[in-house]
């Protein structure tokens, strides 16, 4: 199956294991709970996948790579107790506990989280003397001689052989006892995921081009060439931190992350085409559809490549001004309900009075981000209007007394102004996708450019948005085609 069937069957069999009969005892017994053992090539998404599930479900996670721990890390070190048998008094050896269980206590007691997965990756790869430790907890779920806590899941993770020439075969006896997913990789859904994460356009239009430079791996005299999807994301990351200093790469530069050379060069000739696009761009100070409407012979000429670098880029500018919008009407939604809740004007014109206001707000962000119940992106939208709000009243109260309005009134202009401005410059875009598509349709290899485009534009919940409240006729020309 592919990672994100992988990643669906895995909550599904987290929920299944704790789920409980009206008796309170487990629907499946702990001990016919398999293990999950998750077998696929590297980078394709594993432990990525862990995360994104601990994410969407609200389960705890603790993730261990088991190739950094020794027998002693994961069933505890040995000491010598009493015991008597008999009658008489005996010495014997018993274990503390293992360091990787009491990562899971010390998680559940930082977090209040009773529940969730432990993670442990390349499973098949660990040392001779610590095997027998990892067959023990997929067979019986303890390390030593101490089990997991309740309602704590097991799902590892290791490699097929043929990548992996440390990989250990598991035997008949453990296979029977877990839960077995093979997981290969899929460009289809690999390009959804990077659509949503921001991946940059130019390797995914590049792998819209050439499927096969998705995942790629060969054994030579030279030693194993590979591509993964790892490294895809990983020189993403990089290019736009380079892009932002304006450092510029050489042809080489590509082996650090694409590390089978062809395929590095080959997307650092795509690359240069593509960043070629972007400069023209950047000096002529216009927009890239109308830059490209003044340039037809140059359109004309265009190869396939070309043509996918120019919907990406495209694609890029139009996604990037529908995001920033997308954010403007949150803050102002926001700024609204806010403004309901300020103290009457003649309070909020003591200084004293704004003041609390803003610092009661700001220590509710404060709390919910501590207890994991606001996320990165709406802790910064939060600060950020508050930030604004603050600044406006600031303004406000400089003004002089018999000059100035009411706050809420004085407020609630400014927001209208703003929502005006922010219509004004939708309308803007959604006309931007119809000078797009006019684009494309000019280019002799435009078909697969314009599918591209609505695919992406479809794909972008942004956009989406955007184009659902300023329809574009042509966006739902090509949808349509699609569609059927």
């Amino acid at each position: 199956m592919n990672i994100q069937e992988a990643k669906l069957e895995i909550a599904r069999t987290y929920r299944a294991y704790i789920k409980r009969k009206p008796d309170g005892s487990h629907r499946i017994p702990p001990e016919k709970q398999r293990p999950v053992l998750l077998i696929g090539p590297p980078g394709i998404g594993k432990t990525a996948i862990m995360k994104q599930i601990a994410e969407e479900t609200g389960c705890g996670l603790v993730a261990y790579s088991m190739t950094h721990h020794t027998r002693q890390s994961a069933i505890g070190l040995p000491f010598i107790s009493k015991k008597e048998y008999g009658g008489a008094e005996y010495s014997v050896t018993e274990y503390t506990m293992s360091e990787i269980v009491a990562a899971i206590y010390d998680y559940m007691r930082d977090t209040g989280k009773r529940s969730g997965i432990l993670f442990l990756d390349e499973i098949n790869c660990v040392s001779e003397t610590l095997s027998p430790v990892m067959l023990q907890l997929l067979q019986n779920k303890t390390f030593g001689n101490v089990p997991l806590p309740e309602d704590w899941v097991i799902v590892a993770a290791g490699n097929p052989p043929e990548y992996n020439k440390s990989v250990r075969e598991l035997d008949m006896v453990t296979l029977d006892r877990v839960k077995h997913i093979d997981v290969e990789a899929d460009l289809a859904i690999w390009q959804r995921y990077a659509q949503a994460q921001g991946v940059h356009p130019a390797i995914r239009t590049y792998l819209s081009v050439y499927p096969d430079h998705f995942y790629k791996i060969k054994d030579t005299d030279r030693g194993q060439l590979f591509v993964t999807a790892r490294g895809w994301e990983d020189l993403s990351l990089m290019l736009e931190a380079y892009e932002e200093d304006g450092v510029q790469v050489g042809p080489d530069w590509f082996l650090q992350y694409l590390q089978y050379d062809e395929i590095a060069r080959s997307f650092g000739l795509y690359y240069d085409l593509f960043t070629r696009f972007a400069g023209r761009l950047a000096g002529e100070g216009t927009s890239l559809g109308d830059m490209l409407l003044a340039d037809l012979d140059r359109l004309a000429a265009c190869a396939s490549t070309e043509c996918l670098a120019i919907a990406a880029m495209l694609f890029h500018t139009i996604e990037g001004e529908a995001a920033r919008l997308d954010e403007e009407r949150l803050r102002l939604a926001r700024r609204r309900e806010l403004l309901s809740l300020l103290p009457d004007d003649a309070r909020f014109s003591v200084e004293v009075d704004a003041r609390a206001f803003f610092d009661e707000k700001r220590r509710a962000v404060e709390i919910k981000v501590s207890h994991g119940v606001m996320k990165p992106a709406e802790e910064y939208r939060e600060t950020a209007v508050l930030d604004a709000l603050e600044a406006d009243a600031n303004r406000w109260r400089a003004l002089p007394p018999g000059d100035r309005p009411g706050f809420s009134a004085h407020e609630r202009a400014l927001i209208d102004a703003a929502e005006t401005d922010r219509v004004a410059s939708a309308r803007a875009v959604s006309e931007a996708v119809a000078t797009a598509y006019r684009v494309l349709d000019m280019c002799p290899q435009g078909r697969s450019a314009t599918l591209y485009l609505t695919n992406d534009l479809a794909a972008s919940a942004p956009c989406a948005a955007l184009l659902e409240q300023f329809p574009s006729a042509a966006f739902e020309k090509y949808k349509q085609e699609i569609e059927v």
